[in-house]
């Protein structure tokens, strides 16, 4: 019985990929929430990381896990170590993650008017098994980092062509100090 479970797990994570290839274009409405289905199928391999190196504690990582053979979107594999964070950031691209182990904090930021410095709007701690992200259109500006005592693993689905961008990332921005105006 466990091994049937197993294989139909299998399936249902090789049909939710397929289903993201199948897109005619990895950047319409569909592709957040196909994303976010594969990644909620994905998160629940137990050895989803077993061809992958190992991560290692006191070193990012950034391995990929699929590349669609149209270059419209990825699955990458994330390594946070204790004290690793982002930039605070917009994306590019619609974007998709889910926590494969461990626990990643989220902070959520407004950007001032004139687009140059960030506010701090809200902190959510991600836990094993959580799927977020957002489309791009969401306009979504956030940070994130592992404040636990482990290494933290997260999976990402990007919508972008690797041959015209080194990553998601469009900008990065600077904390609002509290003397700034907006």
């Amino acid at each position: 019985m466990a091994l049937l479970q197993t294989i139909n797990r299998r399936l249902a994570s090789a049909d939710a990929v397929r289903s993201l290839v199948d897109l005619s274009d990895g950047f319409d409405e569909a592709f957040f929430p196909t994303a976010q289905r594969t990644l909620r199928l994905l998160l629940e391999e137990v050895d989803l990381l077993a061809d992958l190196p190992q991560v290692v504690a006191g070193a990012f990582s950034r391995s990929l896990l699929f590349s669609d053979p149209a270059n419209r979107f990825g699955i990458w594999v994330l390594g946070w170590p204790t004290g690793c964070q982002t930039p605070i950031h917009n994306h590019h691209c619609s974007c998709a993650f889910g926590v494969y182990r461990g626990s990643i904090e989220e902070i959520m930021y407004a950007v001032d008017p004139a687009g140059r410095a960030a506010v701090e709007t809200t902190r959510w701690q991600r836990t094993r098994g959580y799927v977020g992200g957002a489309p791009l259109e969401s306009g979504l500006v956030h940070e994130m980092l592992n404040v636990g005592t482990d290494v933290a693993i997260s999976v990402h689905i990007y919508a972008y062509r690797p041959g015209h961008h080194t990553d998601s990332i469009d900008r990065c921005f600077k904390l609002q100090s509290p003397t700034q105006e907006s």
